[in-house]
């Protein structure tokens, strides 16, 4: 099955205003990766971290940057929803990143200037498909974080439970493995809920919370699914939706909040800590995300406390999610994972030729050379370059990126495309989800306030892609 990474369209709101500083040093030597190169030895760098979640997985990086390169690295994290600002606030400062992300193609464009090659790195010459870099104007100005899957995550432990109850409805289904339409999977998440008081939970699934930091699953990653219905594969912004997948949209928000272990009027303001706690204590079966959330969902055996079951890596599992597609080139019949990448690394061009340089060993370092084991074990990124395919020691581990391996490798199932890279302004056009989805929470989900949602949805678009061709 042919794998699919998108180039997304998320802008980095970015003012790169600065110049460029000195070189440390000019002198040439052969560097790790063979290239004669500006002497790097002694130069310091800022990585800037987009992902919150593994902000102190990086000290082994760093200690080995140090080590094996005389780089000295500082890895700053950007607080949920302010990697963008964080990144503009330092550009005027000696902080300024030599190695940032973006989300691909607006960000690109907008920020072309600043952004460096990167074709002669040893990180390209080993990318497992050249067709995964971000090129323009003949070279390669960005290369793929990692290759990610968002799905369903349930318990198999409670999932088993379940299915060997005694009474419970005729569904269609006899394990997880017979899920393979919405149809079904409504059926068994509604019997479910209604044996909860036998299976020792509170809801078949965590709330899906409209804070900052949760709120990106329903209004980001699930607002996907009527873009893939309406469109299939976009390559571009389309200037606006008919939103023809908001049924599609409605089916699964309605399965997430009708099923869970609060109320629809309680949920709009449970945080991601709360939401995942219910799973992480067996509370839930079932929470929306993607491969990087086995950290969240699991708890450390030294830190678990009497009187609570908890959840086990080995019993993390994904399942699509069914919502009832009918676009055929994305037949529910055949659906899997949603499978792409929303972040690229690049090399900022404003800074002096040493820190460049510095930057580019930093990451074939880490890709290619003595850091790539970091990558599998503190980062836990499914980094989509040769040898974390090839060596034996590189092989994952984590539960969840081992279960994504095997959706993907699945005879006659295909992965979906990451339509949601596409949206105009992601943070706008997820700003008014929110404020609709918190007024049809409240409201019970009433048709009503569903029928705002979707008009508010469409115009919303409408507006942003026309601001941005302006």
């Amino acid at each position: 099955m042919k794998k699919k990474i998108l180039t997304s369209v998320l802008s980095l709101v970015a003012v790169m205003t600065m110049a460029s500083c000195s070189p440390s040093n000019t002198s040439t030597s052969a560097s790790d990766s063979g290239s004669t190169s500006t002497q790097t030895t002694g130069e310091s760098i800022v990585l800037l971290n987009f992902k919150p979640e593994i902000s102190n997985k990086w000290q082994n990086i760093i200690d080995g940057v140090k080590k094996d390169l005389g780089i000295t690295l500082e890895v700053k994290t950007a607080a949920s929803e302010s990697y963008e600002e964080t990144f503009r606030n330092d550009l005027s400062t000696s902080g300024a990143a030599a190695i940032f992300q973006i989300n691909g193609l607006v960000g690109y464009n907008k920020w072309k200037d600043y952004i460096d090659d990167l074709d002669d790195t040893n990180m390209y010459k080993k990318i497992s498909s050249s067709g995964l870099a971000f090129s323009a104007d003949g070279h390669v100005k960005a290369l793929p974080v990692t290759e990610e899957g968002i799905g369903i995550i349930y318990n198999k432990a409670l999932t088993d439970k379940y299915f060997a109850l005694t009474g419970r409805a005729d569904t269609g289904a006899n394990s997880m493995d017979d899920i393979k339409s919405y149809a079904t999977l409504k059926k068994v998440v509604e019997d479910m809920q209604a044996h909860k008081a036998d299976l020792g939970i509170d809801g078949v699934f965590c709330p899906s919370g409209m804070g900052s930091d949760d709120s990106w699953r329903i209004t980001g990653h699930a607002f996907n699914m009527p873009l893939v219905q309406e469109f299939g594969t976009l390559s571009s912004t389309p200037s606006e939706i008919a939103f023809s997948g908001a049924t599609q949209y409605r089916n699964l928000i309605d399965l997430y909040v009708k099923n869970s272990t609060v109320a629809p009027t309680s949920m709009a303001p449970i945080s991601q800590t709360t939401s995942f706690a219910e799973f992480q204590t067996s509370k839930a079966i079932m929470v929306q995300n993607g491969q990087w959330a086995t950290s969240g969902l699991i708890v450390d055996k030294e830190q678990r406390k009497s009187g609570f079951t908890y959840a086990e890596g080995k019993d993390l599992h994904f399942l699509p999610m069914y919502c009832g597609l009918t676009n055929s080139d994305f037949p529910e019949s055949s659906q899997g994972l949603s499978v792409g990448t929303e972040a690229y690394w690049c090399v900022n061009k404003s800074l002096s030729a040493s820190k460049r340089e510095a930057a580019k060993k930093v990451l074939d370092w880490l890709f290619t050379g003595n850091g790539e084991k970091y990558v599998v074990s503190d980062l836990g990124f499914n980094a989509p370059y040769q040898d974390f395919a090839t060596k034996k020691e590189l092989a994952q581990s984590d539960p969840l990126m081992l279960d994504l391996s095997k959706w993907m490798a699945k005879d006659g199932v295909k992965s979906l495309p990451w339509d949601f890279n596409y949206v105009p302004s992601v943070n706008n056009q997820r700003a008014d989800l929110v404020t609709d989805l918190t007024a049809y929470y409240n409201t019970n989900c009433s048709d009503a306030t569903w029928n705002t949602l979707v008009d508010n949805a469409k115009s919303t678009w409408k507006r942003l892609a026309a601001s941005a061709e302006a």
